[in-house]
């Protein structure tokens, strides 16, 4: 389940009401993703998507607009809300922060071509770079310091070898910070899943969902792009879409001798972080009498985690 905050018609017409989009024609949730509700939302006047944040204060999520923002500025396809009557664009629904944000044409990619690889790969280089001039990034509330501090907790849901596995890669990546610490930094997107970008066809028509963008390696995000994008069911890499999106990310911004060197450190730390991401989903699931879907479990990670530690990618 991805919507977590039920609505009726009425509460969404009378939100509706305060801005000038025209009636409510039909509304339905967006099942993709698993921390905010989201609706496609069609009134007389077009197509929009409502999105509720469901762990993000208001000012939060201003920090994320402030960043959409910039970003369409330099012409990046990337949502940005749509203001009401007065000029306000950040609501309040259901004690939830709510924004409004027209909807882009196209489709999340289902079979991933090289071809798609490539465009998504060039679009978050050229993320990565028009945002250098925007101060202030947030902290990664999910970066090093986190999986440091909640794999204990989570191991408890652990059988023994997975256990062992976590805590092994926990003192690799630990014994590994200075590294990580001499990478490229700046704004990253930190969670571009292909359900988190629209085409058609071959043709990148949107980035979404920039609501975990924070501080970060620029290698560490392509990193968490590759092990969604690139990934075969049994963990492995596909290789002529790792190349493709190495190679669209490289005609943009070409990676440094230090990035090449610690492609594997980095894919590993990816495959960490939403290995434990999803254990604490899937818990908190749990909690309320409910599973994650079938393609967000954790241990499609878990196994991913496995691959990369048995594995070398070339550089791409």
């Amino acid at each position: 389940m991805a919507v977590y905050t039920s609505l009726s018609a009425a509460e969404l017409s009378d939100l509706l009401s305060q801005y000038d989009v025209g009636e409510l024609v039909a509304f339905s949730p967006i099942s993709a993703g698993i921390e905010n509700s989201n609706y496609a939302v069609t009134t007389s006047a077009g197509e929009y998507v409502l999105t509720l944040f469901e762990h993000h204060a208001p000012d939060e999520v201003r920090n994320f607009v402030r960043l959409s923002r910039h970003l369409g500025s330099k012409n990046l396809c990337v949502p940005s809300p749509v203001d009401d009557a007065e000029g306000v664009w950040l609501h309040g629904l259901k004690n939830k922060p709510a924004i409004l944000c027209q909807r882009f044409a196209g489709s999340h990619p289902k079979q991933l071509s090289a071809a798609q690889c490539e465009a998504i790969g060039r679009e978050l280089a050229e993320f990565h770079l028009a945002s250098r001039d925007l101060p202030d990034a947030r902290q990664d509330e999910r970066g090093y310091d986190w999986w440091q501090s909640i794999a204990p907790d989570l191991s408890a849901d652990l059988n023994d070898d997975d256990k062992a596995l976590l805590a092994d890669e926990l003192a690799f990546q630990q014994s590994q910070r200075p590294q990580w610490c001499q990478l490229p930094h700046g704004w990253i997107h930190a969670d571009l899943f292909h359900d988190n970008a629209l085409f058609n066809g071959d043709e990148l028509t949107a980035i979404l969902d920039l609501y975990n963008a924070c501080e970060g390696a620029w290698l560490y995000d392509l990193a968490i792009v590759a092990n969604d994008w690139c990934a075969e069911p049994d963990g492995s890499v596909d290789q002529a879409r790792f190349n493709a999106l190495v190679g669209g990310y490289s005609s943009v911004r070409p990676l440094s001798a230090e990035e090449r060197l610690h492609w594997n450190l980095v894919l590993r730390g990816a495959a960490l972080r939403f290995w434990l991401s999803r254990l604490l989903a899937a818990r908190m699931a749990k909690s309320r009498s409910e599973e994650l879907p079938a393609h967000k479990q954790p241990t499609e990670y878990r196994d991913r985690l496995r691959w990369h530690r048995a594995h070398s990618l070339p550089e791409g």
